[in-house]
């Protein structure tokens, strides 16, 4: 049996046509994805089905940038703006599952301070 589900759902930058349906919403597709891991309707990338397991926590996350589009859906969906305006996160208590929609620059500048000590240390230079 599986731990937990995460389900991370990528879109093409400065992508600004999110409107509700599978679709078009990042999140509902993420979602959609998590219902369907649970019920058993899917497989691994070499084609085993992944068995059912509708009681384990799903973690949802849509990488894409914060157009005004997506902005509207979040609102919609009740997620909560992140204190440097460059996401969305919640939880969703009929699937769930905790969402965060997460722009492409909050993305790139997590992966840099992450990574500036070990490059530092390494004497690497950090752009």
């Amino acid at each position: 049996p599986l731990a937990s589900i995460v389900v991370v759902e990528i879109k093409r930058p400065m992508r600004n046509d999110a409107k509700v349906g599978y679709e078009k919403d990042p999140v509902e597709q993420a979602l959609g994805y998590l219902e369907r891991i649970r019920k058993g309707h899917a497989q691994t990338a070499s084609g085993r089905p992944i068995p059912r397991s509708e009681e384990i926590p799903g973690f949802c996350y849509a990488i894409c940038d914060i157009t005004p589009t997506v902005k509207n859906r979040c609102k919609l969906l009740g997620l909560k703006v992140t204190s440097d305006k460059l996401g969305y996160f919640g939880y969703n208590s009929n699937y769930e599952a905790y969402i965060e929609v997460i722009s492409f620059d909050r993305l790139l500048n997590a992966a840099r301070e992450r990574n500036r000590a070990f490059f530092d240390k390494l004497g690497l230079p950090t752009a």
